[in-house]
């Protein structure tokens, strides 16, 4: 990366890098440690991916294009996340739609658009321009990282480095 500032495109590429490094030690799990449940967070390697990835397509469909995001049952999520390489193709392809809005969004006009989302307390709503939402879902997913390298150390396995640098 040089010197120049980054943007949103790239704290999201950089996100997605570390994605793709955490997919790749997920790879070596067998099915058991993928789908073993915790007590804490999502529960599991599979249902932390599953979250996250979900949680980056609702928001770029209905927070900011406006559009109906139809959640699935948990069932429905462990078939369609059932393998790391799966989790990898869904995480691509919402990524290649978060490319799209980001440049949709790239001028700073566009980025101030608000909309209204949801809140952090059920039932309420929040209005936020296109750039916070953005952020929030980058960030977001940095948070769940750490906590898919706490899952992986639980399972006995060395987490990957999913620093930017």
């Amino acid at each position: 990366m040089t010197q120049e500032r980054m943007g949103l495109a790239d704290y999201f590429e950089q996100t997605w890098k570390a994605r793709e490094k955490l997919l790749d030690a997920a790879e070596k799990l067998t099915p058991g440690e993928w789908a073993r449940e915790f007590e804490f967070s999502w529960k599991s390697m599979q249902l932390l991916f599953a979250h996250i990835i979900e949680v980056e397509r609702s928001w770029m469909l209905e927070d900011i294009r406006g559009k109906k995001y139809e959640s699935e049952s948990q069932t429905d999520i462990k078939t369609r996340y059932a393998t790391p390489a799966l989790t990898r193709t869904e995480g691509r392809e919402v990524a290649d739609l978060t490319r799209a809005v980001l440049a949709e969004y790239a001028s700073p006009a566009k980025l101030q658009e608000t909309r209204e989302a949801g809140g952090a307390e059920p039932g309420t709503r929040v209005l936020l321009t296109v750039e916070q939402i953005l952020t929030h879902v980058f960030t977001h997913e940095l948070r769940h990282q750490g906590q898919l390298q706490v899952v992986l150390r639980l399972l006995g396995k060395k987490a990957p480095n999913a620093d930017w640098f």
